[in-house]
């Protein structure tokens, strides 16, 4: 679990869920409210065929009372398809009207359904069964006090109902679909120990029914936020991954220092939505640590400068190896300038070594400005950001070696280089006296190594400000003179041994030019070469 954003508040963590809760349950009760629509019309359909088979069946069927009820369920679902299609065209993401429509579909359903159920013999009929369903749909789709709401609710129906009749309220129906053997009996004439016999086993059905499936839908959604939270954990992984890739990619075309750390501080504060981040870097003497990148952080916080190792014993013991982790920042024993942390508004923090295998570079921290635990992914996260860190500086540190030696032996090389090839020249050419004809292939051979040697030292020279200048070169004052004047040394022998005299007229008064030292020393040489 990674903090909040900048400036957000923790409280809205829960918000979060809720809206994502209601989000899938309201899909499902979209489904379920077209679903009971297109469901209906096959009901309504069955019904009136049902009426009349059972009629052919059964003469004393009432026909007209059970074609009517559906003759309302068919207008009814009507208008039913009318809302839906007004709901539909809602974007917002409110689950109660969706709730509230199903309720209406259910306990009208209901209605209709008991309407049946007395016109077919009351709490003798057939249909008494099809309550179940109703009841089964109420603990899928709603809380577990409404499911028991609605069974209570078909209890208190169902009761009524018999007692309608008893107390002659309501006529009295036949009881449908009898053996021939028997008489059709009414109501009345059964006892009330057998109706209250057949009362309690519907009673105990729904009420079974109810607790069954309240329990297998509560079991549900505890599973269903368990898969929103891993869903959620997956989401958030998955972009601290990628934000990883990008970082680490960006990390390996950075070619200055500077530049790989201030892309290490900011990226790190973004992926772990905290205030900022600083890479301490230790000195030559080791015993000191200087801010070499912060990000979040003020000016003031950086004005004490070097850190003393000594005198900071949270920075001791992370360059030592181990990682500190603070959610609380009240230890004034920790840090050297613990009145300064106060005023930069940090509440928490997490320390890091940068290191490759067993050797320090420096200390990775990040900083929150509200008091929080740090979970342990978050630290096997940022102790993996840290690392690939300490690997990306320890890498560029060796190219920046590696191209400072190229420069540096190309640079060393070239001038004697020159000099002697030149007087290698000089001899051949008989210059200094007369040579041999055995001396004269014996200088040749000299120079045709020589030349190869000089290809060499060029290459490695253009190499090395290849390296150095691929992403941008470094522009500082140049003294354009002493450029120059290295070069006259070097060029003079070559001209001379062609018959040409080189020399340089150039003003005291010239001023440096804003340039790159290494790209103007080629320029100047090319531009001679070719001459």
């Amino acid at each position: 679990m990674t903090l909040p954003e900048k400036g957000a508040d923790p409280s809205l963590e829960p918000g979060y869920e809720l809206v994502k809760q209601q989000l899938f349950f309201r899909k499902e009760l979209i489904e379920r409210v077209h679903w009971f629509i297109r469901v209906r019309w096959f009901a309504v359909g069955g019904a009136v065929v049902g009426a009349w088979a059972l009629h052919l069946l059964e003469p004393k069927f009432p026909l007209l009372a059970v074609t009517l009820l559906a003759l309302g369920i068919f207008l009814y679902n009507l208008i039913f398809r009318a809302a839906c299609r007004r709901l539909d065209t809602s974007k917002g993401l409110e689950v109660r009207p969706f709730t509230t429509f199903a309720h209406i579909q259910i306990s009208l359903d209901l209605l209709a359904l008991y309407g049946m159920i007395y016109f077919t013999g009351g709490i003798y009929s057939p249909l008494l069964l099809f309550v179940i369903f109703h009841i089964i749909i109420a603990g899928l789709l709603f809380r577990p006090l409404a499911c028991y709401l609605y069974s209570f609710s078909c209890l208190v129906a169902a009761a009524a109902l018999v007692g309608l009749v008893q107390v002659e309220i309501l006529p009295e129906q036949p009881i449908l679909l009898q053996s021939s053997l028997v008489p059709h009996l009414l109501l009345a004439q059964q006892s009330m120990r057998e109706v209250m016999l057949l009362f309690a086993f519907f009673g105990a059905a729904v009420l079974i029914t109810a607790f069954l499936i309240t329990t297998i839908r509560g079991s549900l959604w505890t599973k269903g936020q368990d898969l929103l939270k891993i869903s959620k954990d997956l989401d958030a992984s998955n972009a601290k991954l990628t934000a990883l890739y990008e970082v680490v990619k960006r990390m390996g075309l950075c070619a200055d220092l500077q530049e790989l750390l201030d892309l290490a501080t900011r990226s790190t504060a973004s992926i772990m939505g905290v205030k900022g981040a600083s890479i301490k870097l230790l000195d030559e003497s080791r015993r000191k640590l200087i801010f070499s990148s912060t990000y979040g952080l003020s000016e003031n916080y950086l004005a004490k400068g070097t850190i003393d190792i000594e005198k900071s014993p949270i920075n001791r013991r992370i360059i030592e190896g181990s990682f500190l982790t603070m959610g609380s920042i009240d230890e004034e024993d920790y840090f050297q300038y613990p009145e300064d942390i106060r005023k930069e508004g940090i509440a928490s923090m997490v320390c890091l070594p940068l290191r490759v295998e067993k050797m320090p570079l420096g200390v990775f921290c990040m900083y929150s400005e509200i008091s929080y635990d740090f979970s342990e992914n978050d630290i096997k996260f940022f102790s993996l950001l840290s690392d690939l860190t300490a690997l990306a500086i320890e890498t560029l540190r060796g190219e920046i070696n590696k191209t400072w030696f190229l420069q540096k032996a190309a640079h060393q090389l070239r001038s004697p280089f020159g000099a002697i090839y030149s007087l290698m020249k000089v001899l051949r050419k008989g210059y200094l006296g007369p040579v041999s004809e055995q001396q004269q292939d014996a200088i040749l051979r000299c120079e045709k190594r020589l030349e190869i040697l000089g290809t060499m030292v060029n290459d490695l020279l253009k190499l090395g400000i290849k390296r150095q200048h691929q992403d941008r070169a470094e522009i500082q004052p140049v003294d354009g003179v002493k450029v120059l004047r290295a070069l006259e040394e070097l060029y003079a022998s070559s001209a001379s041994e062609k018959g040409v005299a080189v020399d340089f007229v150039i003003e005291e008064s010239v001023p440096e030019l804003m340039a790159d030292g290494k790209l103007l020393d080629e320029l100047f040489g090319n531009l001679i070469s070719n001459a």
